[in-house]
């Protein structure tokens, strides 16, 4: 259900965005609204909180983001208050996200090597990324793992890319072990 409501919400915030031609304000802003409610969690449950009336939530949304945001972003948080899904909010706004990143085909890539890449090797592996891919540019995340022995394994998408030694071992493995010996 918590999917439902964060695709009918984002895709309404998108579709404001882009046909209003501020996509990349509405996203801005939506970038701050995500990283205030992180930093402060409880805040959520405060506006979720079932004794606290819809006027006084509507006050603590205005108080906290009022001035920071456009107009368009401060209705959007107002009706998820009226209709009950600000629980919802970080769902929604991630989802957002993804939309606008593809919209404006950035791909979300996560490369994770066995020792850290210098600054060249993560530029090499960056263009050819862009290269083979129909991104325009890319948000590279890197993360270390020691049990990979060495290569790297790559996710951009719904696809991996997995040139570890630790699964070609895992491969040889799996091909000894259907082998049948016989004297």
């Amino acid at each position: 259900m918590a999917k439902l409501v964060s695709k009918v919400y984002g895709d309404a915030l998108f579709s404001l965005a882009v046909e209003e031609g501020r996509l990349d304000q509405i996203w801005d802003e939506t970038a701050l609204v995500r990283e205030t409610l992180r930093e402060n969690p409880d805040f959520i449950a405060v506006i979720c909180h079932p004794e606290m009336s819809g006027e006084k939530k509507l006050s603590a949304l205005n108080s906290v983001f009022q001035g920071k945001l456009s107009d368009e972003s401060m209705g959007f948080l107002n009706v998820l208050v009226k209709k009950g899904r600000f629980g919802e909010i970080l769902p929604v706004l991630d989802y957002f996200d993804e939309k606008a990143k593809e919209y404006k085909k950035i791909g979300v890539v996560q490369v994770t090597t066995p020792t850290a890449l210098t600054d060249s090797q993560k530029k090499q592996v960056e263009k050819r990324l862009l290269e083979v891919s129909d991104y325009e540019s890319l948000e590279m995340h890197y993360q270390l793992d020691k049990e990979l022995l060495g290569g790297m394994v790559i996710r951009m998408g719904d696809q991996v890319l997995d040139n570890s030694i630790r699964s070609k071992l895992d491969a040889m493995t799996r091909s000894l072990n259907k082998v049948k010996l016989s004297c």
